[in-house]
């Protein structure tokens, strides 16, 4: 009975810690803004404006090629010369941002005759200066040359700009692409 009561007071603490640290993976803030009078089913054709990139590691014909294939499947025409809409892609490196503060509390089951209470916070740890990337598309109106709709894609680990990751970043841009047209 007591090997029993042993199995399940360690085991239940055991899986709610597992359960807080698996919804703590890293995900990227992606939001969009736009024009609200912007009516978007007008615009049929779509080009390059600018691309640029503060991270040597970029892949751009890849990146661009992401967005290109993305924006095709919410119906756009990509084409070389004169458009209704221009891309612009600027990808940047920002100090990542100091995590929330947390603060947590734990009990403790009695064992005989004691139990046990208590009390954390956390704080970001190590090289406060780490960089993030953050990735800003903007849609311009060629015709009145009005950016109609812009998309960020905030807290992008720069590991995922490395050819190796290549997969994990096109997560990210067809995440940012499928915001356009806003519904």
């Amino acid at each position: 009975m007591i090997k029993n009561f042993l199995i399940r007071s360690v085991s239940l603490p055991l899986i709610v810690f597992g359960l807080m640290f698996s919804g703590c993976a890293t995900t990227n803030k992606i939001s969009q803004d736009f024009k609200p009078d912007t009516n978007f089913k007008n615009f049929k054709t779509i080009t390059w404006r600018n691309f640029s990139s503060d991270i040597p590691t970029t892949n751009n014909t890849a990146i661009k090629t992401a967005i290109e294939k993305n924006l095709a499947t919410q119906g756009l025409e990509w084409v070389a010369g004169t458009a209704d809409l221009a891309v612009d892609l600027n990808i940047l490196t920002q100090e990542k941002s100091a995590s929330s503060p947390r603060f947590g509390i734990s009990l403790g089951l009695p064992v005989g005759n004691s139990g046990s209470i208590g009390l954390g916070t956390s704080k970001l740890l190590g090289n406060s200066h780490q960089q993030e990337g953050l990735i800003i598309m903007d849609i311009t109106a060629v015709a009145t040359n009005q950016v109609i709709w812009r998309g960020t894609a905030e807290a992008v680990p720069l590991s995922q700009f490395l050819l190796r990751n290549e997969g994990q970043l096109n997560g990210v841009l067809k995440n940012l692409a499928s915001q356009f047209p806003p519904q």
